[in-house]
């Protein structure tokens, strides 16, 4: 949602490819689809997303991050602390 929102079409497959949401339906007793489709209502209903021109957005206010920030390395081992 930071980069511009998400298409609402798109919503509900990204969250099912979660690994949490998966763990989380279990741990509720929901299917990991009931599970996306209260979240997502929950989230419009109280007003966290907004529905804009077919995307969900974050609601809350900020400042978009341009898309060339999120494109860093994500180190696969992270460097040992250097003793003191």
């Amino acid at each position: 949602m930071i980069r511009g929102g998400i298409a609402a079409d798109e919503v509900e497959p990204y969250l099912l490819a979660r690994a949490w949401l998966t763990d989380a339906a279990r741990l509720l007793g929901l299917t990991p689809e009931a599970l996306a489709a209260e979240l997502i209502a929950l989230m419009l209903r109280s007003g966290a997303v907004v529905l804009r021109d077919g995307r969900l957005h974050a609601a809350a206010d900020h400042t978009p991050v341009e898309a060339e920030t999120l494109r860093v390395p994500y180190p696969r081992v992270w460097p040992t602390p250097e003793p003191r």
